[in-house]
């Protein structure tokens, strides 16, 4: 599991407690427990619970409730209390005892996958299990959740999981839980990070007097357009104010039971752009007479990757790759125009911007070149992220507590897949 991590302020303990988590956590060929009673977890010099969080004053929400009930207990102390200690095998212990339903969570999102700022069912989904835990939350921009594990210190840390899906089919899946929606599929692991988030609240739910607040962050589109930036102009780190916001990510380049860090670079910044290259169209027995625009496309193409490995420095992370070539219909037949399509990544602002300049000058001098012309539209998408050291080696050290050293990993090199999570910081 590759974690994102910011911080909110600057003073933060450097040994609260944190969870780690598989890289795939939902194991499969094992029996399907029925869900465990509640148990209470024991926490040394925890109170008895209060019952802020007992069942019976969960509220049944419709599926498609769009309800906002206020927050509860607000954490805006820029201190964290004094460190405390915790019974790790007792949290494994009930971790795995939640094996089979976080199981039947990520399978019932699977099978209803939904795009961004649409994800109705997912939302009404999500709301049904927090109600039934006891555990307050709230709706923000259309289908965002908020739910709010109080505790009695002054310490908030909060975790966001993303819930959306992708418009993709999905070619294999295993028999029922299958994507039922044609074109939509949980392709990216989102209906396990909600499976996740939903195991740790609870998890905490079942915590005798929790030492801090644990606010969830349940976020839409973040595959498009984007739903963080959204959530925090709503203002859901104002109340309560987290020092901290963790992220995770379910990983196929990590074998299961492990947790992965980055410290510093983890994302790429995500630029597209579509190249259109108008030339003249012609018998193809009379290139002479058209300007063929696909010859000045391959140029293109290849002068641009020879920006990307004679202009940026050669270690520093930058991609620029070509996912979509269209032009023409026929052998015979010189197309009068050819439409590229692309993406730009990197971790450096300054190659970012140069790289945007460059991509559009080489394109125009090229098909200038050959007599034809080149039309660009650049679309800015989401910036680079970066993990605060600090905090990474604080769930480092954090998750070594609770699983073992040879299973929390430290990557040294930053992904360059795209990232909203970061708008938390």
């Amino acid at each position: 599991m590759s974690s994102g991590l910011v911080y909110r302020t600057t003073s933060f303990a450097t040994d609260a407690p944190f969870f780690g988590g598989s890289a795939r956590p939902f194991s499969q060929g094992t029996r399907m427990p029925g869900e465990p009673a509640r148990a209470r977890l024991p926490w040394p010099g925890g109170a008895a619970d209060r019952g802020r969080r007992a069942r019976d004053t969960a509220q049944s929400l419709p599926a498609r409730a769009d309800l906002s009930p206020e927050l509860e207990g607000a954490r805006t102390s820029a201190e964290m209390e004094q460190p405390v200690q915790f019974d790790t095998t007792a949290i494994q212990d009930a971790a795995q005892a939640m094996e089979g339903i976080l199981r039947l969570h990520r399978r019932a999102i699977h099978r209803q996958p939904e795009l961004g700022f649409a994800e109705h069912r997912t939302a009404g989904y999500i709301e049904s299990v927090l109600s039934e835990l006891g555990v307050p939350h709230r709706r923000v921009v259309g289908t965002g959740i908020v739910a709010v594990l109080e505790g009695s210190g002054a310490g908030c840390v909060g975790v966001r999981a993303d819930i959306d899906a992708l418009p993709v089919s999905e070619a294999l899946g295993r028999e029922g839980y299958r994507s039922e929606i044609d074109g939509v599929s949980h392709a990216c692991g989102h209906d396990a990070h909600v499976a996740v988030a939903l195991g740790l609240a609870k998890l905490l739910a079942g915590v005798d007097d929790l030492p801090g607040t644990v606010v969830l962050y349940f976020q839409p589109a973040e595959e498009g357009p984007g739903g963080a930036t959204p959530m925090v102009a709503a203002g859901v780190l104002d109340d309560p104010a987290p020092q901290a916001v963790l992220g995770l990510h379910v990983s196929t380049r990590h074998p299961s039971g492990v947790v992965a860090l980055r410290y510093g670079p983890a994302t790429g910044s995500d630029d597209g752009f579509d190249i259109t290259i108008h030339g003249a169209g012609g018998h193809a027995a009379h290139p002479d007479t058209a300007i063929d625009p696909v010859p000045v496309a391959a140029q293109i193409i290849t002068a641009i990757q020879l920006i990307m490995t004679r202009e940026v420095d050669p270690v520093t992370p930058a991609v620029c790759t070509f996912g979509s070539i269209h032009g023409g219909s026929r052998h015979n037949v010189i197309a009068p125009s050819v439409a590229l399509q692309g993406t730009l990544r990197t971790v450096d602002e300054e190659v970012r911007a140069l790289l945007v300049a460059r991509i559009g000058e080489v394109a125009q001098g090229i098909a200038s070149a050959h007599r034809a012309k080149a039309s660009i539209a650049h679309r800015a998408g989401y910036d680079a992220g970066f993990n605060d050291p600090a905090l990474s080696e604080l769930v480092a050290t954090s998750a070594r507590s609770v699983l073992s050293e040879h299973r929390v990993l430290t990557e040294s090199k930053p992904s360059l897949g795209g990232e909203d999570f970061y708008a938390f910081g």
